[in-house]
């Protein structure tokens, strides 16, 4: 009998996922990023987050190809791995494994304890303890991890209710806003490009802090092996999934701006409950849970994408092989699901939303645009079929171009916040190399991989997956 992941997401579960792990945590914390590094312009921050949203679109088309011409999970490790070998796709792993999977989760949880505990801190959110943030964060992860170990059915149906509580969250806010505009409240529109403060690395700032809001567009390129006829639900995913969240923070900006000052928004994390203060009255009770779920959902996003990407790690043998555990009645690969979690858990240490978020999207978009660079390379590798869908050349380019010219700013700029996770990430290339020695293969690794393989066999009930026909 072959032991591996089902098939069981169709076009709506694959929607709500992409949909879901966008609309998240980032609408509702970055918006005083953006205006900040904006330099306090109302324009120019509208226009970043419409910018951004393009930026989305080339990376998403970009990765439809990929997901439609690889048909295995993985996501940029797979596509880096295929296109550059296998330390470049380990390179990737370690960067997933170690920084970018688990300070997602991290922000996911820190946003929804956030937003919990904004109204009872209102006047005051300065004055909330960090402990009982971390707390909170905490329990929520535990939950989400606890649903992503039981069922994919139970981890996709959370999702879809999130989506929904999310998106109309969204929408509450965007007709408020709309509708007290449309009385003829536009005095916070009067000279839009007037800057206080602008510099490149403040802009770049911004421009990270409105990509973090659009992560996610990848999410279900990890969880190929596990989508009902990908070749049609992929390209269909991506781009429906995108342009809901694409359409409702630009038209969500302009509501909060609507309602807001520039200097409410600034003021702090959580703008959307200030903006309900403002305009929903008793309905604002009923808003602050649909947000905090929204940011939840993020969070089991990230565990369950995450938890795949280390799952075809394992499998391949480019991690420890227990990884590649699948739970042999619920199917689902439980031993990296709670090793995502406990990597997690380290993160909640640091405990401030607002310092990572730049750091998150640069570490994150490298194997994204490594990936995207290898497009011509696979295309060669694995040429076009009836069920391929193939993106204009231009749209990649831009999504490249773009990343490394971002990337340099930022480095010339802030070196020491983003050189060094860049540094952290590079440390994989040794690592690769001692795993790779004979001396690793003969020594301890063994007997350490049999022992895990071992505990997860009677501890988690699991078996080791087998390796799917990527013709399949």
């Amino acid at each position: 009998m072959t032991v591996g992941l089902k098939r069981q997401l169709g076009v709506i579960s694959a929607i709500s996922y992409v949909t879901g792990g966008i609309i998240g945590g980032g609408i509702f914390v970055s918006p005083s990023s953006v205006l900040a590094g904006a330099g306090a312009s109302l324009g120019l921050s509208l226009c970043v987050w419409v910018f951004c949203g393009f930026i989305s679109y080339c990376g998403a088309l970009s990765y439809a190809e990929l997901g439609t011409r690889i048909k295995r999970s993985g996501g940029s490790y797979t596509y880096v791995r295929a296109a550059f070998g296998d330390m470049a796709g380990f390179t990737v792993l370690w960067a997933q494994l170690f920084v970018v999977r688990p300070l997602a989760a991290v922000l996911g949880s820190l946003v929804t304890a956030e937003y919990i505990m904004r109204p009872i801190y209102l006047e005051c959110p300065d004055m909330a303890p960090k402990s009982a943030k971390i707390l909170l964060a905490t329990v929520i992860l535990s939950f989400i991890v606890a649903c992503n170990c039981y069922s994919v059915r139970a981890a996709a149906g959370m999702q879809t209710v999130s989506t929904v509580c999310k998106v109309s969250a969204l929408v509450v806010i965007i007709v408020a806003g709309l509708y007290h505009l449309s009385q003829g409240h536009n005095e916070n529109f009067r000279e839009p490009f007037v800057f206080s403060d602008l510099n490149p690395g403040g802009f770049t700032s911004a421009v990270y802090a409105g990509l973090y809001a659009y992560v996610g567009w990848d999410h279900i390129n990890n969880a190929v092996e596990e989508i009902v006829q990908p070749q049609r639900t992929m390209p269909i995913a991506i781009l429906g999934g995108l342009a809901i969240p694409t359409v409702c923070y630009i038209t969500a900006n302009i509501a909060y701006h609507a309602v807001m000052t520039n200097q409410e928004i600034l003021s702090g994390l959580a703008v959307a409950v200030v903006f309900g203060e403002r305009m929903l009255g008793p309905i604002k009770w009923a808003m602050v849970p649909c947000i905090a779920m929204s940011a939840a959902g993020i969070t089991n996003v990230i565990i369950f994408t995450s938890s795949r990407l280390n799952f075809v790690g394992g499998r391949d043998n480019i991690f420890p092989r227990f990884l590649g555990m699948v739970n042999a009645e619920r199917k689902t690969p439980m031993p990296t699901v709670l090793l995502v979690f406990a990597f997690s858990l380290v993160f909640l240490c640091l405990g401030d939303v607002k310092s990572i978020i730049g750091t998150y999207s640069f570490v994150r978009a490298l194997p994204e645009a490594v990936a995207i660079v290898g497009i011509l390379r696979l295309r060669r590798k694995f040429p076009d079929s009836h069920d391929v869908y193939k993106v204009p050349l231009v749209i990649p380019v831009i999504f490249v171009v773009f990343f490394f010219t971002l990337s340099l700013t930022a480095i010339a700029y802030q070196p020491v916040k983003f050189l060094v996770p860049l540094a952290f990430v590079l440390l994989a290339v040794p690592v690769y190399f001692i795993s790779d020695s004979a001396w690793w293969h003969n020594g301890p690794s063994i007997s350490f991989n049999a022992t895990m393989v071992t505990i997860c066999r009677r501890l988690l009930l699991c078996q080791l997956a087998d390796v799917p026909d990527t013709d399949k």
